[in-house]
């Protein structure tokens, strides 16, 4: 179907419900609905397998509004239809989605802490990203809140304890731990070696990105939005950029798309040697740790020679790229893919034949395609599972339709397949490189752009290493916006660890973190630390939601 297809099935399921619609964009439907009617909304969404909970966005109209829109974005293919709901900015309450999509409880659970919004139906409402000690009744993103005083006012408490808590025995891992090196913290319920319980807890690397933004102009916006994540550095710039020109009606020129999608392939293949390593570590393979980072430095020193940076690239400007990829450049590309092709296969054949890998590698956190779509997973994860979702391929942004790629799909569903997956598509970018090498568009590298944007609102999906980005921009006619939203991957592929951890081995717990290629600093994006305190819930296997008899202390 194409997007106005898709729309038009949108409209017609959601026409008993909705209070109304908008097209703001071709690709985009806009639904105003009733917090009454949400959950029916979404189930009739749902029910007729439209889409997949991409993100929920919530938007301070400010006080004279003394409104908070709260934005549910479902996506299917290029088409997204958003579900709008307002509620008033103190006591506004909506209902939980989680009943519906799983992922919208992580979603919800930010929206409480951020913006004040009451959900219910949610047993969990614990904090996620703030700290326990955070003042009550503070909450970062409403306009008028004074982030730095709340933060001075936070108060702590004693650091996570372990052992038994009543009938059950909780390990910590993280924040600090050798098997988790980024600060997230975990604790897992064990009935002697088996897992019974888990639950995820984020925040510890905030730094308020996203209210930052609202206060720097675009073009600083984009210095901010690159260092989101150092390995998907381009990834986030891309997003966001495109998001900007889409807002301003000003495309890059065509030369720039190309080196553009020319970076992200690159990118992607370092992201994918990285992970191979670490993924590799945790499944006690330290051989492929050292020398896939080995291989890691051949496209790091290509990054560095087109770019002059080794990791945050920082290729892009408002309106084009600042590099270009010259007669002198490309053959130093070329030869370094060579390498890098020949390394890829060599890894293709280890993950896939090398026996004492396969050993801790298969039939680990094995999922169905069907659980996966009903996860609403992303990314390489996602499509080691059979379920066949990319950006690049669904909803094409910049030079995709002229270079396009070719999706990596297993039916599998474990951690060998998400092996085999992300080397296959080190081998896919290394040939698109080679395509785009071959029919780079003459042209200019970059346009004007002004400094001030039009009032308006936009939606930019880009398929990162990890898995799809997604970020909502708001404009309001000066050089800076009125909001960023900016939704990782990880953050979505949270539910399937949890879900998975429960029933598993605790050695088994290692890998099946590091198989999802989680970034924590990609994941935590608004505030400061994790040192308060209060009672803690368990996700389990009778009652995900429900509190499993562990209370520990922050």
């Amino acid at each position: 179907m194409s997007a106005e297809e898709l729309l038009k099935k949108a409209e017609s399921l959601l026409s008993g419900v909705g209070q109304g619609t908008t097209r703001p964009e071709p690709n985009r439907l806009d639904v105003v609905v009733p917090a009454s009617d949400l959950v029916a909304a979404a189930t009739a969404l749902r029910g007729a397998d439209w889409g997949y909970l991409s993100t929920l966005t919530g938007v301070d109209l400010g006080k004279d509004a003394n409104e908070i829109e709260v934005l549910y974005h479902v996506c299917e293919r290029d088409a997204v239809t958003t579900l709008r709901v307002r509620v008033p900015r103190a006591g506004g309450t909506v209902p939980s989605l989680h009943t519906v999509h799983p992922n919208a409880m992580l979603f919800e659970r930010e929206l409480i802490e951020m913006f004040g919004v009451t959900v219910t139906g949610l047993a969990d409402t614990s904090h996620l990203f703030l700290p326990d000690g955070w003042p009550e009744g503070t909450y970062p993103l409403l306009k008028d809140t004074d982030v730095r005083a709340a933060a001075a006012k936070t108060t702590g408490s004693e650091p996570p304890e372990m052992g038994r808590h009543g009938d059950r025995f909780i390990v910590p891992v993280g924040p600090q731990h050798p098997a988790l090196k980024e600060p997230g913290h975990f604790e897992f319920a064990v009935d002697g070696e088996r897992v019974t319980g888990a639950t995820v807890r984020l925040g510890y690397v905030h730094r308020g990105i996203e209210r930052a933004a609202e206060n720097q102009t675009y073009t600083q916006n984009l210095y901010l939005t690159e260092r989101v994540c150092g390995i998907c550095s381009h990834s986030h710039a891309n997003a966001y950029v495109n998001g900007v020109e889409q807002l301003a009606k000003i495309p890059a020129p065509p030369r720039a798309q190309a080196i553009r999608q020319l970076v992200a392939c690159l990118e992607r293949i370092h992201s994918h040697l990285l992970w191979l390593g670490v993924a590799a570590y945790e499944a006690g393979f330290d051989t492929l740790l050292m020398y896939s980072w080995r291989d890691r430095e051949i496209v790091m020193d290509i990054l560095e020679q087109l770019t002059g940076n080794r990791v945050n690239y920082s290729a892009n400007i408002l309106g084009g790229v600042k590099y270009d990829v010259t007669a002198a450049i490309a053959p130093v590309i070329r030869r370094g893919l060579d390498k890098l092709e020949e390394r890829a296969k060599h890894y293709l054949h280890v993950v896939t034949a090398d026996t004492s890998f396969l050993s801790r590698a298969q039939g680990i956190g094995v999922t169905s395609k069907e659980e996966a779509a009903s996860l609403e997973m992303l990314g390489p994860t996602l499509r080691a599972a059979g379920v066949a979702r990319d950006v690049r391929i669904d909803a094409p942004y910049g030079s995709y339709k002229q270079f396009p790629v070719t999706m990596v799909l297993d039916s599998a569903g474990d951690l060998a397949a998400r092996f085999k997956v992300r080397v296959l598509e080190m081998l896919e970018s290394i040939r698109v490189i080679r395509v785009i090498l071959d029919g780079l568009p003459e042209g200019t590298l970059s346009v004007k752009f002004p400094r001030r944007i039009p009032a308006g609102e936009t939606i930019s999906r880009f398929e990162a290493p990890r898995g799809e980005l997604f970020y909502y921009l708001k404009s309001n006619g000066t050089d800076k916006p009125e909001r960023v939203k900016i939704r990782t991957p990880t953050i979505c592929n949270w539910i399937y660890v949890l879900t998975k951890a429960v029933g598993a081995q605790m050695a088994d717990v290692p890998p099946l973190l590091a198989s999802i290629d989680p970034c924590f600093s990609c994941n935590d994006r608004m505030i400061v630390v994790n040192r308060g305190g209060g009672d803690r819930r368990i996700w389990t296997r009778e009652n995900p939601q429900r509190l499993a008899g562990a209370q520990t202390r922050r």
